[in-house]
């Protein structure tokens, strides 16, 4: 199979999906694997480490000639030109917040793979590394915006040992990877943490997890959220439902009864977000606006900022399935595996993931191949 690594076009997007590694593997495979020219150099790969692991440099039209397109992010506009039918586009989609790139897909018959909706024994395998470096530097970047040159609070989230000086309250909504691991960091900073979980038996394991430390976990409900949100200095969404636009659960209400310089970060902002008061995502060279006295962070790829890190992590859960794909064929492959299967968005221009078509009010087919 002819495989290429995609340069990504998405504003401060420096992640790449595949290590020089995962390419001498794929080559190793009996793959031609295309590599767009400085694909990696953001992340620390150079294009003389993926010509030594066997790529081909080329340029970003010939790369999108491949049968199979790795990438991390979802396409760029600019490269609707380059769908066709039976074309395989892999990366973290997030379709549902993308309409246009959807139609553009359904018109060429281009088959899409979402990283972020495979599921694999329960898990989003994918995605929990990504998720995880988000939730972490959630609370890092809420520290920085809280200091008054960005109109914060003038706090400093992890306080002082001096009478009189607490460090500061975040509180998580939601508690999947990403709001485990927010949620440890803060911890580590001396914060206390409230987290707010929908499910009981969640809620159960988090107070297990976080016995003896300084967590309350909170039934999620409407009163209980504007209640606690109006007490954080921090507050971080981390609710992501695969393949489907989240509800605006977080009223403009609640955000009003904020402190004033008090930080919302929305790690969810990729798939559309569940805070009211954010009507668009923002980016990581402008990460930050101000809307009702609260300091808003909205940027949809939190993990391109820190891309070698990122990308070492996504590139090792990558390389099987893209194995699988290359090795049997996509149709054998998805066939034979379940957490695969569930990663197909589109397949051949229909859309097979249903939480994606009601999103975006489309057609949706069950997969059948």
């Amino acid at each position: 199979m002819k495989i290429a690594v995609i340069k990504e076009q998405k504003e401060g997007e420096d992640r790449v999906a595949a290590t020089p590694e995962n390419v001498r593997k794929m080559v190793d495979a009996g793959n031609e694997v295309l590599v767009e020219t400085d694909a990696g150099v953001g992340a620390g790969f150079t294009n003389e480490e993926f010509e030594q692991a066997g790529g081909k440099l080329v340029s970003h039209a010939e790369g999108w000639k491949a049968d199979l397109i790795i990438k991390v992010k979802e396409p760029d506009p600019e490269e609707y030109q380059y769908f066709s039918e039976g074309k395989i586009v892999w990366g973290f989609q997030h379709l549902a917040s993308s309409k246009p790139t959807v139609e553009a897909m359904m018109k060429a018959g281009t088959t899409a793979v979402g990283g972020e909706t495979i599921v694999n024994n329960g898990a989003p395998e994918l995605l929990a590394p990504m998720s995880a470096i988000a939730g972490r530097r959630s609370v890092i970047m809420g520290a920085y915006y809280l200091e008054a040159q960005h109109q914060g609070e003038g706090i400093l989230l992890p306080g002082i040992d001096v009478p009189g000086i607490t460090p500061g309250n975040v509180v998580i909504f939601g508690g999947g990877k990403a709001a485990t691991n927010a949620a440890e960091m803060a911890l580590g900073l001396g914060c206390s943490v409230v987290i707010i979980e929908l499910k009981d038996d969640r809620i159960s394991k988090l107070k297990e997890e976080f016995a003896g430390q300084q967590v309350r976990v909170v039934k999620s409900n409407e009163e209980n959220l504007a209640k606690e949100i109006k007490d954080a200095d921090l507050f971080v969404s981390t609710i992501l439902i695969p393949g489907s636009k989240p509800p605006k659960l977080v009223k403009e209400y609640m955000v009003k009864s904020m402190k004033p310089g008090s930080v919302i970060v929305d790690i969810a902002i990729d798939q559309g977000g569940t805070v009211e008061t954010i009507d668009k995502p923002t980016t990581i060279d402008d990460p930050v606006f101000v809307k009702d006295g609260v300091v808003h962070y909205a940027v949809p790829n939190q993990p391109g900022a820190v891309p070698r890190t990122a990308t070492m992590a996504l590139a090792a859960g990558n390389l099987k399935y893209l194995l699988e794909i290359a090795n049997k064929g996509f149709d054998k492959a998805v066939k034979s595996d379940p957490a695969l299967a569930s990663g197909v968005n589109l397949y051949k221009g229909k859309i097979t993931n249903e939480g994606l078509g009601k999103s975006l009010d489309l057609p949706y087919e069950k997969l059948n191949i």
